[in-house]
């Protein structure tokens, strides 16, 4: 493991990691509520989850004073309806999805015979095909739904890489050490390292490199061909003790998989794919022109010290990418949210939709001190 400090500097990753010891005492951090002033202007639109738990939902609400509605339909174009005749953008800061996607379809989509989904037609409120709002998704237990609703916060200033080739790039801890994290990089899992995951803000999976080598993933877990990363089965042992954010830049695993359902149980928010994940064959001079899953990955590192909540994030990278796609990515996009097809044939428009975010997109966004951090030019790296 490496340890890159606050101050910026960056120690130079060596096959050997030096690992900085912590203390029972140096892994307690101060953990709080999000604002309830932040919280009450949360759309929530919960499907059919059950008479029970809906009732709870629309509880909770009713305590955070946040705008709850039941969606009885059984298609993401009823749902696109519902968020548009109730969405008020002078007051909502965002909308929380209530379901897997049997209780409140998504759109369905799929590329090269893979059959997924996604919310990304849903944040279009005014069918310009530019998101226009945040969103989030979140299902499972009762419990789990609740704690997303109103979940803990941590100031740990702590992010953590999963680097399947450590020491081949330190592009990323550079990335995250300019927005102010104490940077730990991590080859894959280890019972050791359980409670210094617990308490992190940040969890960054990337999948660069030699692709016999780099991070792969499923619904299950992200492994390379011939290791296990980080496993449901390991997930479910990490309390996640202040809500932290996971980004996965490995295929498919946030396909509503023993994986996501891990991690959304133990308390993150998770940010992945539905599908395949592209990266770039060519070089680009800025992210936002890069419609592959390096374009997202950066543009979503450079935007986490420009706005204040995740699910803004999100959003302003989509909106970023799609205003740069070109006519053909466009048109395919139209189509599936038209209802002509959902069949993608186009990579820059499945890499662009394919994105998901589960959890609450109110969550404050996760920067450590005097975060600064541009990316720079999207390099070609397999």
């Amino acid at each position: 493991m490496n340890i890159i400090r606050k101050s910026g500097s960056v120690n130079e990753i060596k096959r050997k990691f030096v690992r900085k010891e912590r203390s029972e005492e140096d892994l307690v951090f101060d953990v709080g509520r999000m604002p309830r002033d932040v919280l009450s202007k949360m759309l929530i639109v919960c499907g059919k989850v059950g008479k029970d738990s809906i009732a709870k939902y629309e509880q909770k609400a009713k305590e955070l004073n946040c705008d709850f509605i039941q969606e009885k339909g059984r298609s993401w174009v009823l749902t696109h309806k519902t968020i548009r005749d109730n969405y008020d953008p002078d007051h909502h800061l965002g909308v929380l999805l209530i379901g897997n996607n049997k209780e409140l379809p998504a759109t369905q989509i799929s590329y090269q015979d893979d059959f997924a989904f996604t919310d990304w037609f849903i944040q279009d409120l005014d069918g310009d095909m530019i998101p226009d709002f945040p969103v989030g998704r979140i299902f499972g237990s009762a419990e789990t739904v609740l704690y997303h609703m109103d979940p803990k916060i941590i100031d740990s200033d702590i992010a953590i890489v999963f680097d399947s080739q450590p020491g081949r790039s330190s592009r990323h801890v550079e990335g995250l050490a300019a927005l102010g994290f104490d940077v730990e990089v991590l080859g894959k899992y280890s019972n050791d390292e359980r409670k210094l995951l617990s308490v992190c803000e940040f969890i960054l999976q990337f999948s660069d490199g030699v692709f016999t080598s780099r991070i792969h993933g499923t619904p299950d877990k992200w492994a390379t061909h011939n290791s296990v990363i980080l496993s449901s089965e390991q997930t479910a042992t990490i309390g996640f003790e202040g809500y932290p954010v996971v980004f996965s830049e490995a295929c498919s695993t946030a396909l509503e998989g023993p994986l996501l359902k891990a991690f959304l149980n133990q308390g993150s928010i998770y940010i992945g794919s539905t599908l395949d994940t592209m990266n770039n064959v060519e070089p680009f001079d800025d992210w936002r022109e890069c419609p592959y899953c390096d374009g997202w990955k950066f543009g979503f590192l450079d935007l986490l010290d420009t706005y204040e909540m995740i699910g803004q994030v999100k959003m302003s990278v989509d909106r970023e990418i799609t205003r740069n796609l070109d006519r053909d990515a466009l048109d395919a996009l139209e189509n599936v949210r038209n209802g002509n097809t959902n069949k993608l044939t186009n990579d820059h428009a499945v890499s662009v939709c394919e994105w998901m975010l589960y959890g609450n997109p109110l969550r404050p966004t996760t920067v450590g001190p005097n975060a600064d951090y541009s990316p720079g030019r999207i390099v070609v790296d397999t």
